[in-house]
């Protein structure tokens, strides 16, 4: 018995001490968030009221490109992959990080580069957390507990989605796994920084979709039919984010590392002028179009694709879960225009289908849904969602994802891994004996484009690079 009493005493105290420091650290990160919103706000609002703002990203690009690497070049964690590997590692995120994580990102969307909000807040969370840890000299573990719910807080505070938003902060490290033991705090500093954040006059838009109550077996087929499509979207923006860094990288081992943002500014720039500027920049006014029912192109979710990747490999910094929310809601609207259906309804199960596939975050994904678009979507976003992740197979957007099951028993994947370093191989006994020779001839994509000796210095180099790191 009293070992029982002194059992429940250690939890209570526990759950007071985490409340009191996810309380604390969600009133620092929705400060954060409000100051960096208004901020990024008034610098869109100044850029974006002249006609052709955009034509000066190839100069930004160079321009953001050498603030990151002169300024500081030590603190490099100003990503969201990045903070996902320094938690996974359990490392610190300097102020440094923290501060390039702000300021950068504003640059970026405020010439017009196709980046996302959320991850400087999420970025800045996770520092705010680092070094909350570090002045209350706490264990590497409860630091490396902070920092999770810095991510949490982060991104519920900038979409107003706080449960999600701290789910997603949990559910982003692992793939198919949750640190049930983080859970209760990162949700008290995701509900703090959404108050917080709300308060402070930063607006929150949600779009609440009426959906018949009946079930219809025909209309659930065509969700599972969309969630297969939603998941090919996902496919593609991650191979083609992850292959167009193998172009830039040969690119800047023929020529020079120094023409990369320059061009890729000068293709989003001729994207803007010829198709439509509307693909550049955040994006928000183009979402809420769609959500709220109107026809785009076809093709819109594929040039926001292109666009978003082509910031990347110019060295944009930003988060990436934005053009992901506008990709999916583009191609729900294309696929609902395509079989005649509800436009709002198909954009929003767009929205958090390719959402739950590039980032394998099915579970938060399907709750933002809730919380964004009502109740009664939950059932078919929900299924879409699961859909959409399995589609993806075992990659990501996020690279330094740990892989913690396998999506199918047939494949053999390395447990415990980072998701970008993993190469996935379907058993043996799987493959019919007819395909196996073509199946061994298979080399990946672009792999001609490189000499023997140029792979071998890029490979030296990265473990020059591992190597200094640790």
């Amino acid at each position: 018995m009293k070992k029982h009493l002194t059992e429940e005493t250690l939890i209570f105290f526990g759950i007071l001490r985490w409340f009191f420091l996810a309380t604390l650290l969600g009133l620092l990160v929705g400060l954060a968030n409000a100051a960096f919103l208004k901020l990024l706000n008034l610098t869109i609002g100044f850029t974006t009221s002249y006609k052709y703002y955009y034509f000066s990203l190839p100069l930004v690009f160079m321009a953001v490109t050498y603030l990151a690497k002169k300024i500081r070049p030590q603190d490099k964690d100003y990503s969201t992959d990045s903070v996902v590997e320094r938690i996974n590692s359990s490392q610190e995120v300097s102020i440094g990080s923290s501060l390039k994580a702000f300021l950068l990102p504003i640059i970026t969307l405020g010439a017009g580069g196709s980046v996302g909000k959320e991850a400087p807040c999420a970025d800045v969370g996770a520092g705010i957390g680092s070094n909350l840890a570090q002045f209350l000299n706490l264990t590497a573990e409860d630091g490396r507990k902070l920092m999770i719910c810095g991510v949490s807080a982060g991104f519920a505070g900038v979409f107003g989605v706080p449960i999600s938003g701290a789910l997603f902060g949990l559910e982003v490290l692992f793939v198919g796994r949750l640190f049930y033991d983080v859970m209760f705090p990162a949700l008290v500093a995701g509900i703090t920084a959404f108050q917080v954040t709300k308060y402070l006059g930063v607006a929150y838009q949600y779009h609440p979709i009426d959906l018949v109550h009946v079930f219809s077996e025909q209309f659930f087929i065509k969700v599972i039919l969309a969630g297969i499509f939603f998941g090919i979207c996902s496919f593609v923006l991650i191979e083609l984010t992850k292959y167009g860094h193998l172009i830039s990288r040969f690119i800047g081992m023929r020529f020079s590392k120094k023409l990369i943002p320059f061009i890729a500014g000068v293709l989003i720039v001729i994207i803007g002028f010829t198709v439509a500027p509307s693909y550049l920049g955040l994006g928000m006014n183009e979402i809420n179009s769609v959500l709220h029912g109107n026809s785009v192109a076809w093709y819109g979710f594929l040039v926001k694709i292109v666009v978003t990747s082509l910031t990347f490999i110019a060295g944009g910094v930003g988060g990436i879960i934005t053009p992901i929310l506008f990709i999916g809601s583009y191609a729900g609207s294309t696929f609902a225009n395509f079989f005649g259906l509800d436009l709002a309804t198909f954009a929003a199960l767009g929205l958090v289908s390719v959402l739950a596939g590039a980032c394998n975050t099915p579970i938060s994904a399907s709750i933002m849904a809730i919380e964004l678009f009502g109740a009664e979507i939950a059932p078919y976003a929900t299924v879409s969602c699961i859909i959409s992740f399995l589609m993806t197979g075992h990659r990501s957007v996020f690279p330094s994802q740990v892989l913690s099951f396998r999506k199918d028993a047939e494949v053999d994947v390395g447990l415990g891994r980072k998701v970008g370093a993993i190469k996935p191989r379907v058993k043996k006994h799987v493959i019919p004996k007819l395909f196996k020779n073509v199946t061994n001839q298979f080399k990946p994509p672009f792999e001609e484009l490189f000499s023997k000796e140029e792979l071998k210095r890029y490979k030296q180099n990265t473990a020059k690079s591992a190597k200094k790191r640790k």
